[in-house]
């Protein structure tokens, strides 16, 4: 299994794709957290509270006692799209390429194999989780010196929670990229298929939910909700942050924390069944 976990690791750092989502992860998620929202504060800072909200409200949301739980609201409608994306790559360029045989000829079992290419996402996404905290972190840090703002870091266990809760979110979304290449063998369907999931039917359930009332307990298992709850639970106010699209809070952390683990368990290991059951040369 050590042998598996070590050339996956290496294949993983080798492939192009991994570092092009994940540097375009990163780079998204100061645009969207840091960037845009400056750019609005300087437009409307001068301009009475009104349609384009409230400028103080905006801009502390900026900061750095707030920056943490800004950058976990980034993920329901953008960042587990990536990392969706990123499973999706890693496990579907073996049907595209044909070396599922080669790999399964060498030795390890199918689900060695699997769980390896697990463990490589895993390794991924704790990587791509910890660089947007520590890019979001100096962004707000940068923020607060224009604005002449106090610098109130979050404490050591809240950062490390919310680097946890960003890894979590990455690894649900990722359980289910990786399930969905391996289902539909390859790479494009899986997105496409997962994109539909995430960005349209997820969404379209939480819109429904405030009409009918069936679909709460449905909103409850859907990544997206899930994700918007731990975003809620490391912000100060306690309060989802309405200002960015799909941000909604439907339970506490800890039921919030075991929906995503259970995505993680229950796709990896639909994968590896349908890998150990399938003919896959």
């Amino acid at each position: 299994m050590n042998g598996v976990l070590r050339a996956e690791l290496l294949s993983t750092r080798k492939r192009p794709g991994a570092w092009i989502i994940g540097g375009a992860w990163v780079a998204l998620s100061v645009a969207f957290g840091m960037a845009v929202p400056y750019i609005i504060w300087l437009a409307i800072r001068n301009k009475p509270v009104g349609s384009s909200g409230d400028p103080e409200e905006l801009i502390n949301g900026l900061l750095p006692d707030k920056f943490l739980s800004g950058t976990v609201s980034l993920y329901p409608m953008f960042g587990s799209a990536l990392m969706l994306i990123l499973g999706a790559v890693l496990v579907g360029g073996e049907h595209r390429w044909g070396t599922w045989g080669t790999l399964l000829v060498q030795g390890p079992s199918r689900t060695s194999v699997v769980l390896g290419k697990a463990g490589a996402a895993a390794a991924a996404s704790l990587c791509i989780s910890v660089l947007v905290v520590v890019v979001g972190a100096g962004a707000s840090a940068l923020i607060a010196a224009l604005t002449g703002r106090p610098a109130h870091w979050p404490d050591t266990a809240t950062l490390l929670a919310g680097i946890g809760a960003i890894w979590l979110i990455s690894m649900a979304a990722t359980s289910l990229g990786i399930f969905l290449a391996v289902l539909l063998r390859g790479t494009g369907a899986a997105i496409g298929v997962g994109l539909l999931w995430l960005l349209a039917v997820e969404n379209l359930v939480s819109g429904l939910a405030g009409i009918l009332s069936a679909l709460k307990g449905v909103q409850k298992l859907l990544i997206g909700p899930c994700a918007g709850s731990l975003a809620t639970a490391l912000d100060p106010s306690g309060k989802p942050n309405t200002s960015i699209p799909g941000v909604v809070s439907v339970a506490g952390p800890l039921t919030a924390s075991i929906v995503l683990a259970a995505y993680v368990v229950v796709f990896l290991g639909l994968s590896a069944l349908l890998v150990s059951r399938r003919d896959m040369t």
